[in-house]
């Protein structure tokens, strides 16, 4: 349930954006998601330093709890590989929350400081 906020008005986007703990910001880029070894191309729609949102738009109909990942972010040349866990699957094709469980820590940081809105 969520509550307003003290001045009585709905809930700003800051303060929903705070219930995942990390700030997020949207994206649009293609990733692949490792799905029993084989790589699917996905669509990234945002990120934090905990976790990434995708789409699915080609892969088979089966239900994965963990994942690989590899992308790269915009503007930079390297490419982030980790693993993730499925924590919002609705259903078959639909988007996937994903949470980061394993990545190298300067990834970490590289996706912190593009959340963040800093240049490398």
């Amino acid at each position: 349930m969520r509550t307003p906020s003290h001045s009585g008005e709905s809930p700003s986007k800051t303060e929903r954006r705070d219930r995942r703990g990390e700030a997020r910001r949207d994206v649009d880029l293609l990733i692949n998601r490792f799905l029993n070894g084989y790589p699917y191309l996905c669509r990234a729609t945002n990120i934090s330093r905990s976790g990434i949102r995708v789409v699915p738009l080609h892969e088979p109909a089966v239900v994965t709890r963990f994942m690989g990942l590899q992308f790269q972010l915009p503007g930079s040349e390297e490419i982030i590989t980790a693993s993730g866990e499925a924590v919002f699957a609705p259903g078959s094709q639909a988007p996937v929350g994903i949470r980061f469980t394993r990545m190298l820590p300067a990834s970490g940081e590289q996706i912190g400081r593009f959340v963040a809105g800093c240049r490398d």
